[in-house]
Formats: C-alpha cells, structure tokens, sequence
C-alpha cells in the first residue's frame, strides 16, 4: 500500500501528470524487476511483454491475436518461400530520428555476434548461415540480411519456414536504433538514455519498486492508443490481490504475475476469476550428466529419469495443489498444438515406478541406503514450492527415495540452471508462436542455452531438421510426434502440467489483447475513468 501512495506522489509530484492522465493510467503488477529490458535478450514473459510495449516490429499479433504486418508496410515472398523483401513503412524513433533497415539489420546482426551474450540467438537461425555466423564459422556480413536502402529489408533464409512471419512478431526480430548499439554493443538502458519505437516509451523505473511508461506521442498508431501510460508495480502476490480488491490495480494473476493458491477456489466460486488458454508447460530439467561434482549421479539413468516421472500423481498436483484449471502434461508440447493430444505415458503407476527404480539401481550399483539424496531446484515463489513439496511427498511415498528442495532467488536461477548447478530444476516454456516447433527446439542441442540437460539424440535432430523442409503440413506434423516421442522415451525432461491463464481485471478495462501464447498487449486497451469503475462494483 505504502508503494502505492509513493507512486501516485510520483506522479502527481514529478511528472506532473494531470487528473486526466492518471485515472487513465492503468496499473498492474509485475512481482518483481523484469530480467532485461533488451529485447534481443528477453527471455520471460514478463521481459518480452514490456519489450513489446516499447519496440516495434516489422509484424505483431493483432488484436484479434493473429499475425500482422506493423513496420512493414508489405512484404513480397519468393516463389520457393525462402527469400523475403520487406517495404518499411515511414516511422520514427521516439528521439524522432528515423526508424530504417538499417537499424534492423545491425539489431539481427548484433544477437548472432559470437560475443554477443543472449539466450534466445537460436530464434534466428532460420536465416541463411545465421547459425554458424553465431559459432563464429562465418563473418556476419555473410549472414543472409541485406540493406538495399533505408527502407527495404531483404532476408534469405536457410530453407522455406511456414511460420516465418510469426517468428518475425518476438521478441528477438524487434529493432534496436543502431547509433545504440554501435556505440554501446551491450546496451544497458537507462531511462535519461533510452530510445524507443513502440506504443509506450520508458519514463521512470525505481528498481525492486516500481516502472512508469507514457504513451509515445511519436509511435506511429499513436491515434489508436488510448491509455495515457502503464505503472508496473512490484508487490507480492497477497498484496496484489489486496489492492485488486480495493480498486488500486486493474489486473491481477496471469500472465505477469500468479494469484496464491488460497485465492483461486474463493475467485472461482465469486465467478470473479477468469481462465483462459495458455500454451505454455511447466516441467522438470533433469540432469543427465553421469557424475555432478565427481559424485554418480542417478539421473544419468533412463530407468531412474523414468522412475521419477512414472511414480508422480499429476491428477493430484493439478487439482489440489494448482486449484486454477492447469491441465495435467504426458508430452512437452500442449495438445492444442495437435501433435499428439493423449500424451506418450502414463502417470500414478506405482509398480511400474518401483520396477523402473530397481533396474536403475542395479544399473548404478546403489541400494536405497546408499543413495543420496536427490536435489530439486527452483525458482523461489508459492507455486513453485508448493509444487515441490508435493512432489517431494509423492517420490518418497511410492519410491521410499529422499528429495532435498532447493529454492533460489530467481535472480541467480537462470544461471544456476545454465551452469548445471542441479539434479532436477523446475522449468516452464511459453510459446513464442503457435508451431510446435518453438517448444521441441528448445531441446535440439546439448550445447543450445535453453536445454540445459546435457541431452542429444542424432535423430531428434534429424527429425527436426526435415521437418524444416517439409512442404506437407501433415507430414511435417507427423515428423515433429516422432521428434516428440524420442524427446518422452528418453525423458531428459519430466512434464507436469499445461498451463491455463488465471487472472481477474476490473470491469472498467477494455480491449485488452490476451493470446494463447500468453502475450499481452495493451496498446489498444480502454480505460473506464475511475468514478465509472468504481460505481460498477
């Protein structure tokens, strides 16, 4: 509450906002400071949705939740799909300089930098030798990108990609001003310095508190914006839905932040909570190392890997200890993908699990007595660790096996995980774009960033790679279930459940895009002014 006051002071002190604008400010919360505020190393969600409030692209999703063109005013496609022509259309930074193909290209070129640290370069890679220009194989200036002129972009790719333009509405494709990068490679952003092209530009941030973004009066569909600005708050998830509730946010829950577990049953039956589609899955890393710090390390066996995913009660963690409508997860990618909706295995299969386990010993030449307790990471917040303590629970009942849990502050999490600081982690992954692609990929290299797991399999690779040249759609799908089935039968990762949006939003906001990818926009959003709200609850 006492964050709350300071932020009005704020705004009614220091940016001398009028009434106006503050009741037409909208006001969510976010948990915590986001990761980055680069997009070409956004990771999260949380990251990639203020990314796009303040850059544009040359496509995004619509508010219908489709694809569309944005800075690109056409586009013209070769007939063998792998070379495309982009027209710009006139638009400006908000510094007013303008924005051009130019300032994509060295955007693009700078992720595939080898000196470049980023996560999420692999997005890119659909562009001619965009891969080994990363590995530093090639020089960038190789890199199917070119500039004819200020306003055209041209871009070969490695072979034709179906889901091409939707590739191009994440976060990775959006543009950076290139005087930017040029001087500051690295790009850390400060709100005296900071450059902008979307709907939204940065006005204040007071870490581990509060962010402030202003409508840009310089965005090109300024006209169509209708919110004055966003204050993102960082509060706990009790306190938000305290200040839900006495008028002082207008959205809580999903997808930036997550309504506690004791709040869910009471929303759902005050019809208050609202539950939309997410394609996104929570699941386990594991591990597969051999040894971890010179010690056998049990993970390193299929038997033990599947013992652990056999034995778990996913009935029970999703509707007891979720309580919000998660779907239970036998695959990685959501069944509202198609792949394969029924999943590659079963759960709640106690003597299966136990048998499972019993090889996996005789494998490692270990006994219950002598094996050491298995490590379970995870990022620090309630659902994580109710998560965990429930699994924990479920493991040693049926597997009689201990489980230490682990939580770490989500600041060091990402690079405990990259590191391989870990037996099991908690993960999750949010579709960038609607193509099962984007989750199978995540787990095609070994050395890739987001795996983390130490797995390979030669022919998951090959599968993925033919699907890339697949003209049949049905043939293309059936290439990615086998890819899929492999990742399942040598299960390098345990999935849990399928996520599901939960949040409530007050009845005055409006024309909010929320997609099954968990984007969120609100460039197009209406805002009742306060007194409207308020005289409707």
């Amino acid at each position: 509450m006492c964050r709350f006051l300071l932020l009005c002071l704020f705004l009614l002190g220091g940016c001398h906002h009028s009434d106006r604008n503050l009741r037409n400010t909208l006001k969510i919360n976010i948990g915590s400071d986001p990761t980055t505020l680069d997009p070409r190393k956004a990771r999260d969600l949380t990251a990639v949705t203020i990314t796009r409030m303040l850059y544009e692209g040359l496509a995004r999703v619509s508010k219908l939740g489709e694809v569309e063109l944005a800075l690109a005013q056409d586009v013209e496609v070769s007939e063998d799909g792998k070379r495309y022509i982009f027209h710009l259309r006139k638009s400006v930074w908000s510094n007013g300089e303008p924005v051009t193909s130019f300032d994509f290209a060295e955007t693009w070129k700078s992720i595939l930098n080898p000196q470049f640290p980023t996560d999420i370069a692999y997005q890119l890679f659909v562009i001619k030798n965009a891969r080994i220009a990363k590995l530093g194989e090639i020089a960038l200036d190789k890199v199917g990108i070119e500039t004819p002129d200020a306003s055209t972009l041209v871009v070969e790719l490695e072979g034709p990609v179906p889901y091409f333009l939707q590739l191009l509405a994440t976060s990775p494709f959006l543009p950076l001003p290139r005087k930017t990068i040029v001087a500051n490679p690295t790009l850390v952003l400060d709100v005296q310095t900071y450059v902008g092209n979307g709907p939204f530009v940065l006005a204040d941030w007071k870490h581990s508190d509060q962010m402030h973004l202003v409508k840009n009066p310089r965005y090109w569909e300024a006209k169509k914006v209708h919110l004055s600005g966003i204050s993102l708050l960082m509060i706990p998830g009790d306190t938000e839905m305290r200040m839900f509730e006495i008028g002082k946010l207008d959205w809580a829950g999903s997808p930036l932040s997550t309504i506690p577990v004791d709040a869910v049953n009471f929303l759902r039956a005050s019809d208050q909570l609202r539950i939309s589609p997410f394609s996104a899955t929570y699941f386990l890393r594991l591990n597969t190392a051999d040894k971890i710090g010179g010690k056998k390390n049990p993970l390193g066996s299929l038997a033990f890997r599947k013992a652990l995913s056999y034995a778990l009660d996913r009935d029970s963690l999703t509707a007891h200890v979720l309580q919000g409508g998660h779907i239970k997860a036998f695959g990685l990618v959501p069944p509202a993908m198609g792949l394969c909706p029924r999943g590659y295995f079963r759960d709640k299969n106690a003597s299966g699990a136990r048998a499972l386990l019993t090889d996996a010993l005789l494998e490692l030449d270990l006994t219950l007595e002598t094996l050491e307790p298995i490590r379970l990471s995870y990022s620090s917040n309630e659902r994580n660790a109710n998560m965990a303590q429930a699994m924990q629970r479920q493991w040693e009942e049926v597997l009689g096996i201990k489980v230490d849990l682990e939580a770490v502050e989500s600041k060091t999490y990402f690079q405990r995980i990259s590191q391989r600081d870990f037996h099991l982690a908690v993960g999750s992954w949010t579709a960038d774009f609607d193509d099962p692609i984007n989750f199978l990929e995540v787990f095609k290299y070994k050395d890739s960033s987001t795996n983390n797991t130490g797995w390979e399999n030669l022919k998951y690779v090959d599968l993925l790679e033919r699907s890339a040249l697949c003209r049949s759609g049905e043939e293309r799908k059936g290439l990615l279930r086998e890819a899929e089935q492999i990742l399942m039968e040598q299960m390098p990762i345990i999935p849990i459940f399928h996520f599901v949006l939960n949040y409530v939003q007050r009845d005055g906001l409006s024309d909010v895009m929320l997609s099954p990818l968990g984007q969120m926009d609100f460039r197009w959003a209406r805002l009742d002014s306060m007194e409207s709200s308020d005289a409707k609850r």
